[in-house]
């Protein structure tokens, strides 16, 4: 099978998860620089009591930028969007890609969105796991910041239902 095949089944997997995203996002602030394209969009839910979040990959040439962003209002249906925190990220190969927090979980932080840059490699089941995760970082909604945290303990999979 394609060495690519995993990226295209991550990014199938995503396009009903982007497009909502885009939908709940409405109206998002403008890209930090010039030449940037939103890659994805991911809903933040599940954050009872506070406003709403969401993530957004950019891409800017060669490197990947992670944003979070809070909803500071709405425009008639619209929400608009306040970037609070953005990471640039690197990518050590082509095959490198940003995996999910809807794909990837931390035994370290449990409860929290998990985004991680890495690889998935099919598996003989045909299920996806995340292999040479080299960054990984959580959303930390309390200080409203993108946290760096150990990718020891870290797993992203896609099943072959899903």
């Amino acid at each position: 099978m394609s060495r690519s095949f995993p990226a295209i089944a991550v990014l199938l997997a995503l396009i009903p998860a982007a497009s909502h995203a885009s939908e709940a996002r409405g109206k998002s602030a403008p890209p930090a620089a010039k030449g940037c394209v939103e890659v994805s969009g991911t809903a933040l839910t599940g954050m009872a009591g506070g406003p709403a979040y969401s993530a957004a990959e950019l891409r800017c040439g060669a490197k990947l930028s992670l944003v979070l962003q809070r909803q500071t209002g709405r425009e008639g249906r619209l929400a608009v969007w306040s970037t609070v925190d953005q990471v640039t990220i690197a990518k050590p190969s082509p095959r490198h890609e940003l995996l999910h927090p809807a794909y990837c979980s931390s035994s370290r932080f449990p409860r929290d969105f998990v985004f991680a840059l890495g690889r998935m490699v099919e598996q003989p089941d045909g299920s996806h796991r995340s292999e040479s995760v080299v960054k990984a970082w959580r959303v930390d909604i309390k200080r409203e910041r993108l946290a760096a945290i150990p990718v020891d303990g870290l797993l992203c999979a896609l099943d072959p239902a899903d």
